[in-house]
């Protein structure tokens, strides 16, 4: 019996050995014609550009791709003993296709350029993200692919990061900012601020988790941003319009993550707005819970939450933020009539 549960074993694994050949061999086949026929349009785009089906080529060098990374995890070929027991594994097609793909690595970058220029974002992040993948794989290293500067590399997660943004697809973009900074790409070389996109990626995707309520994954997402990047004003100021849209949480929470957004950026015009609101919001609701006090009762309460909410207002309005006039007029109003004697 036990012979006989061997030379099963032993069968078995001579029947998965031949359908993964089988498999590695068609995706093998497949995989080089997609290659031979985009190696082809190359060499003709080189002479005549207008000659050539751009799309076509970047499908047949995709195909290639996908065909030949999906060959080599099935290129084995198993060696048995005469017991049925594994004696090794070899492969037969890996030392051709390894290097074909090492070959056609930088391929990628032009055609995620075109796929951008031609507003196609998906098509676009998909190869710069393959890309990104491939430059700095095992095999690409071993192989001695040429490795970009590191700028440059956060230059092409920049890229993905802006096709990303636009499909939208916002954490994705967020995650690809975050590597573009990395990598030390500032976007300095565009005239913009990596940091910026990142934080914009976060608070739309913010925006969206709030108006589902889920406050506990916004929460996650925030507590992660910041610990990463503690002195990142922005984070600090949505982490107060997530807890200011929270009823768990008590409007001093709000006002404390906000006043820490200015402290870190005194000219944050978004944060400075927001303290003052908070604060002015705190009088409002003293005064509709003490609807009878007098001026003399209400005044050590108010004027003070009157007085430092009229600097960030002002510090606000200084700073280009829109909408804070109405708000400093009736604090100025409160406090001269408090104040009157």
């Amino acid at each position: 019996m036990k012979k006989t549960i061997m030379l099963l074993a032993g069968a078995m694994m001579l029947a998965g050995s031949a359908f993964a050949q089988e498999t590695a061999e068609s995706l093998f086949k497949s995989g080089k014609a997609a290659f031979d026929a985009y190696d082809k349009d190359l060499g003709v785009m080189q002479l005549s550009p207008d000659k050539v089906d751009k799309d076509q080529m970047a499908a047949n060098l995709l195909k290639g791709f996908a065909d030949f990374q999906a060959a080599l995890p099935l290129d084995s070929v198993k060696e048995l003993n005469k017991d049925g027991s594994l004696k090794k594994i070899k492969t037969k097609y890996s030392k051709k296709i390894v290097p074909v793909l090492c070959a056609h690595i930088q391929d990628l970058l032009t055609v995620g350029d075109n796929y951008y220029q031609a507003q196609k974002n998906a098509e676009a992040s998909a190869v710069y993200g393959k890309y990104c993948e491939l430059i700095k794989s095992p095999m690409a290293v071993q192989n001695n692919v040429p490795q970009p500067a590191d700028t440059l590399l956060g230059q092409i997660y920049f890229m993905k990061g802006l096709c990303d943004y636009n499909i939208p697809a916002d954490m994705d973009a967020f995650y690809a900012f975050d590597k573009a900074i990395k990598y030390g790409f500032t976007g300095k070389l565009f005239n913009v601020n990596t940091a910026d996109y990142k934080a914009a990626c976060l608070a739309r995707h913010l925006q969206t988790m709030l108006e589902k309520k889920e406050l506990a994954q916004a929460y996650s997402l925030l507590n992660e941003a910041i610990a990463a990047e503690p002195a990142n004003a922005t984070y600090h100021c949505m982490l107060g319009d997530v807890l200011s849209n929270d009823s768990t949480k008590s409007s001093d929470d709000a006002l404390a993550a906000y006043k820490k957004a200015v402290e870190l950026n005194p000219n944050y015009p978004d944060a400075l707005y927001r303290a003052g609101h908070g604060l002015w919001k705190k009088v409002q609701d003293y005064l509709n819970a003490n609807p009878d006090a007098t001026n003399e009762q209400a005044a050590p309460v108010v004027v003070p939450l009157y007085e430092e909410a009229l600097g960030y207002l002002e510090r606000a309005k200084e700073n280009g933020q829109t909408g804070t006039e109405a708000f400093i007029e009736n604090i100025k109003y409160g406090l001269d009539f408090l104040k009157k004697k």
